[in-house]
């Protein structure tokens, strides 16, 4: 279980910086389209945290 968890991690810390560098590029070089586009990976983030917090709520 923790090969995997560790997989996981190592691949999204290698795929999103990836992505955001394409959009960069894609951009012409404007990296702040690129670090705008890289902010969507923590806002998904937060929103999944707000989720499973409201379901671990609504069970009690």
């Amino acid at each position: 279980m923790f090969s995997l968890l560790a997989m996981a991690g190592d691949l999204g810390g290698s795929i999103g910086p990836g992505i955001v560098g394409r959009i960069t590029q894609n951009a012409g070089n404007n990296i702040k389209i690129g670090m705008g586009f890289g902010l969507i990976f923590p806002v998904i983030l937060l929103f999944m945290l707000f989720l499973l917090y409201r379901k671990k709520i609504s069970k009690h």
